[in-house]
């Protein structure tokens, strides 16, 4: 056979990205991820448990970053391990409020009763939580200029904090009557 069949090359910029498939970098990961966790939360999560889960994650957050005694527990910690310590407080108080609320409150949801409403909570509570996940984890353990600017920014944290709550704001407000938010 001629030996010209077998001998092309591929362009380097192709040959990189491919390379990149292979290995994936963590911006890759995290998008992945991401939309992993909205498609098997928006299916498997039902409406009463988006607002647990907003509750708790909202309330971990203010307890384990604002709580004097939790503080003073954290300091004893060295930087290195302070924030594998902050992580697990977090999600153990996560844990124990979200266990407490779905077995002590019965929630009669009136969010989420359209499926495009049940996705974009769950778009916005999957945000919040990775926003407030990577929040814990130093940048000298995980950079990536994708979370900083998507989920760990001042900026992208207020906006993670304070999205999920008007969304529920206004999908409340607009299953009670015309489609017109509800005036307080």
């Amino acid at each position: 056979m001629a030996s010209w069949i077998f001998n092309f090359s591929i362009d380097p910029s192709v040959q990189q990205s491919v390379n990149n498939i292979s290995t994936p970098s963590w911006d890759t990961f995290l998008i992945l991820f991401f939309l992993t966790a909205v498609i098997l939360y928006t299916f498997f999560v039902s409406r009463e448990r988006l607002a647990v889960v907003l509750l708790s994650v909202y309330s971990a957050l203010a307890i384990v970053q604002n709580t004097p005694l939790i503080l003073s527990l954290l300091q004893g910690y060295e930087s290195g391990q302070l924030f594998q310590v902050r992580l697990g407080a977090f999600i153990g108080m996560f844990l124990i409020v979200y266990v407490l609320l779905s077995h002590n409150m019965t929630l009669h949801s009136e969010i989420a009763q359209r499926w495009w409403q049940a996705a974009l909570l769950s778009f916005l509570q999957v945000g919040l939580l990775m926003s407030t996940i990577l929040t814990f984890i130093p940048k000298s353990v995980f950079s990536s200029p994708f979370a900083e600017y998507v989920f760990t920014s001042d900026t992208a944290r207020s906006v993670w904090l304070l999205l999920p709550i008007g969304a529920m704001f206004i999908m409340r407000g607009s299953h009670h009557g015309s489609g017109q938010p509800k005036v307080l």
